[in-house]
């Protein structure tokens, strides 16, 4: 089964605080994450990482990486550098590639960290998921969220997809609830 989740931002002490996150610290944050993760995941699941996979001092991806089941894959996000730099790293994933695209359940899927107005395929039917913009609500969450386009391109951000890897289906239903919740604050004047 392919499974989608991005910017996990383990160990990233300011992510907690700047999405924020439901977690005391980081260290919480990823006890709690590997939990959701590994009581999800099977160890044949394809598991679709767009982006941002840590950010700390003390520990490279790696360490958190290991303690995950499933085939990992990386979409390298802007906070992967350090993966990007190290073949150690990048082992310990199925592939590691700035884009790329798969039919899984017989959709045609886009991947990306960053969020696209046209993708492959986009005017066939295909999907886009991508990950960067977290839970914002701003301009490029309005644009991908708009007609056409937001029928088709789903936010892979752990943050509105509880904190665990996904299916395309629950990607989609969480999508659109973010999207409901986010359209009754704006009607609310919030």
């Amino acid at each position: 089964m392919d499974l989608f989740i991005s910017d996990t931002h383990f160990g990233h002490e300011n992510a907690v605080r700047f999405d924020p996150r439901p977690f005391r610290d980081a260290e919480e944050m990823f006890s709690v994450m590997k939990m959701r993760w590994n009581e999800k995941v099977r160890d044949d699941d394809d598991v679709w990482i767009l982006g941002d996979v840590s950010l700390d001092k003390s520990h490279d991806a790696g360490y958190y990486i290991s303690q995950l089941k499933g085939r990992k894959h990386l979409i390298y996000g802007n906070h992967d550098r350090a993966i990007i730099r190290s073949p150690k790293i990048q082992s310990m994933f199925e592939e590691c590639c700035h884009l790329r695209y798969l039919v899984s359940e017989g959709r045609v899927l886009f991947l990306s960290h960053y969020p696209i107005a046209d993708w492959y395929k986009s005017h066939h039917g295909s999907y886009h998921i991508y990950g960067h913009i977290h839970a914002d609500r701003g301009e490029v969450f309005k644009f991908m969220s708009d007609g056409v386009r937001g029928e088709h391109a789903f936010n892979a951000g752990c943050m509105i997809n509880g904190y665990v890897p996904v299916t395309f289906d629950e990607l989609r239903a969480n999508n659109l609830r973010f999207r409901k919740n986010a359209s009754d604050h704006n009607d609310q004047g919030e």
